[in-house]
Order: C-alpha cells, then structure tokens, then sequence
C-alpha cells in the first residue's frame, strides 16, 4: 500500500509560520523576479487568481489591495521541506522524496483502520512541530495515492485530512469525478489529444484500448491507465540516488552589460552546485557555463552560447569547479551585448566511493577534500553563507527583482543548513 504526503499551499503555508496575520487572507507568493504566481492560498483560489498568473495581471481578478503578494524565500522552504521529510522518515518506510512538497512512502500493513490512525496521527505531528498542513492519501498505486491526496485537500469536511482508496467502490466514484487534466503523468499536449477523442474524465481514460494509448502517447501513458486500474507499475528514483548533473540557473533581475558583475553570477551558482555535489557525496568532471541575453528585447542584439570545460580530475572542491567555470565563462562573453541569464551546470559526475585518485593531483585534492570539509562543517553549524567566496557574498545587481518579502521571514538565513540535525 502506497501513500502520498502533500503540504497544502505550501510556499503560501511557510510564510504563515512566521506570519500568523496572513492566515485567512488572500495570499498568493511569486516565481523569481516576481514573475507571476507559483503558490496559492485558498482564499487567493476562491478570488480566482489561476497558477502561472503574471503578477501584474492579479488585479485583473480582483482588488489587488486585498490580496498579499510575497516573493519567494527558496531556502526557507527547502529547510521547512527538510524537517517534514526527516519526521516523514522516522515514521514510515521506503521514504520516496517526490518534490519540495510531496512524498511517497510505504504503509506497514493492509489494514484500512490502522492506516487511517497512523496517517491522522502524522497530519497531527508535522502540524504541531513544523507548523504545515498536509493531506495524505494512501492506495496500492501512486497514481491512485496522488489522486487520494488531492481529494483529502479539497474536502473541507474531511478533518483528518487522510484519504483512502482501497475499494473499487471508493476508485469508481472518484474517478468518475476526477478530470483527465489532473491525472498524475498527464500534461497539456495529452490532455488536448484526450480532450479532442471526447476523454475528459478518468473513468473514460481507464476504458480506453491500450492500442489508442499507443497511438497518442508511449508506454507511459499506458502505465498510467494500469496504475488507474489497481496495478502497481510506476516507480520513481528513491532520495539516495545522485543526480546525473547539477544546475544553478537564474534569470537576472534586469538585463547586465558588465563583465564582472555576470562573472560574479557564475562564481555563485558555480559555489552552489559544487555544495550540492558535496552534499551528494558525488563528484564530477566536467563544468558548463551557458550565458543567455533577452529575447524580448527587440531594441538589444541578441547572444546565446556555451561552453564545457573538462577538468583533470572529478572533483568536488568549490574552488576547482568555480575556477573552470570562470574559464568557461571567460571563453563565451562577448563585449557589446546584454545579458539576461546564467546557468552554470556539473556533469559525468560519480559517487566518491568510486573514484580513485589521480596520481599527478592526488595530494591535492585530499588537502582541498579537507578544506570543503572545514568549510561545510563550519557553514553548517553557523549558517549556510558564514564561508563564502569573496565576489559571492552578495548578489549586487544580478540578483533577481524580489520587492515583497514577507518582513517576518525576510532575514531567517539561520534555517539554512540546520535541517540535518533537527528532531522533533
């Protein structure tokens, strides 16, 4: 039996912990540079304001003046993230880390009774210890257990906020009621074909022939209608697996022209994928800086590249990867064009335990594995941001457009690296 925790708006949720005064009220929080609208409250749904609204569109919904739009505060709720998911693991078995606000998991037993208690329970303690509402619904597939989620949040008489689907009876009725659009795997392109065959309601999906699922989509999708049907056939890649590459992108608060100030852009997201390889356990090989002006700028020349630079060895160290990635960016910076966004990305990267050193730079990748090791500690047990590059200790005029941060969790950077040691 297969379950899925899912936080309820949970962008909008972080901010209420440090904000008590936003509960009730009409929240919406915003995408980098305060672009458009990536969480909702349910207040801010009831007003009709969509998902992906641009921001200066919100009034177009309603009066702008009743609704609270904040900018996005990622770090905090990554490390919000990374407190549900620690009480999530020390409670159930197989923990499946889905996204930012979503897990999979395994119940210990088939008992409907006993999993209902056990999963009430859990909803109780990530409130009272994280402060965050979460829906959990539980299934023998994770289709099925996605859908029971989403049903468990929008019923308002559900208190316990745990739904089951384990009787056809039970998977019928909410099928019959369950849009194609919201089926978990199903994206707009599949939705349109559907749409377009008369399809709009999962209890038709699940009676379509195999053949015509072929013949619009590929064996995913077929998957998808087995999931439908009770039988257990998507899997996702557990938590512990490294990624295959690592990216830092941003899109710049405006467009840039100064070599140094992009530079220091790239130096940045360079510090910041190396601390995630180190967090992985993992090193890589190959560094690859892509640079990026504004398409929509129709008055400016337009300039793209990239450029992969192969290091001698893999590595971690924030310093090797920040280096070879300056090089990178050194070789694809062109004089006389404006630049919008930078993306600096590690790959062929392998786990430590299966490196072996290089003999021409042996010694010096153990004296800088123990420097990282220094610094994360230190960064760890102080702050993410206490060690530091020098040109990265502030993010000066590539930063991007955030102008409605929520005062309350405005400067909460003490969160940031505290998740692994927290214990409810």
């Amino acid at each position: 039996m297969y379950a899925l925790a899912d936080c309820n708006n949970f962008f909008v949720s972080c901010e209420r912990v440090f904000n008590p005064q936003l509960n009730e009220k009409p929240v919406v929080v915003l995408s980098n540079n305060d672009g458009c609208v990536i969480s909702r409250s349910n207040e801010a749904k009831g007003l009709g304001i969509p998902m992906g609204c641009p921001a200066f569109q919100i009034k177009n919904y309603t009066n702008a003046t009743n609704v609270v739009v904040l900018s996005a505060r990622h770090i905090l709720y990554r490390d919000i993230s990374n407190r549900i998911m620690h009480i999530l693991g020390d409670a159930v078995l197989n923990l499946e880390v889905y996204s930012v606000d979503e897990a999979f998991f395994m119940l210990p037993n088939d008992d409907d009774e006993k999993n209902r208690l056990l999963l009430a329970e859990l909803v109780k303690k990530i409130y009272k210890y994280v402060g965050i509402p979460v829906s959990i619904g539980f299934a023998p597939t994770r289709t099925l257990a996605k859908i029971a989620s989403h049903v468990a949040k929008k019923d308002t008489k559900n208190t316990s906020r745990v739904m089951g689907l384990t009787t056809q009876q039970a998977v019928d009725e909410v099928l019959q009621r369950t849009k194609v659009e919201d089926i978990w795997g199903i994206g707009r392109r599949l939705n349109a074909k559907l749409l377009s065959s008369g399809i709009d309601y999962a209890n038709k999906f699940v009676k379509l022939p195999q053949s015509f699922l072929h013949s619009i989509g590929n064996i995913n999708l077929v998957r998808t209608q087995q999931e439908l049907l009770g039988k257990d056939c998507i899997s996702i890649n557990p938590v512990t697996i490294a990624h295959k590459s690592i990216m830092n992108s941003r899109t710049f608060g405006h467009v840039l022209k100064n070599k140094k100030e992009i530079s220091d852009a790239v130096l940045s997201f360079a510090q910041a994928c190396a601390t995630q390889l180190r967090q992985e356990q993992a090193a890589a090989s190959t560094v690859t800086v892509y640079v990026r002006g504004d398409h929509f700028r129709q008055d400016l020349p337009f300039y793209s590249n990239s450029c992969s630079v192969r290091m001698q060895a893999h590595t971690s160290s924030t310093i090797e990867i920040v280096r070879n990635a300056l090089i990178a960016f050194n070789n694809i910076y062109r004089e006389g064009f404006y630049y919008r966004k930078a993306s600096v990305m590690l790959s062929d990267i392998k786990p430590m335990t299966e490196l072996q050193l290089n003999i021409f730079t042996g010694d010096k990748e153990v004296r800088q594995g123990r420097l990282m090791n220094a610094i994360d500690s230190i960064n760890k047990r102080y702050g993410s941001k206490q060690i530091m590059l020098a040109p990265s200790l502030t993010r000066g005029e590539w930063a991007p457009q955030q102008n409605n941060f929520n005062a309350q969790s405005k400067n909460l950077h003490f969160y940031s690296g505290m998740s692994n040691t927290f214990k409810p």
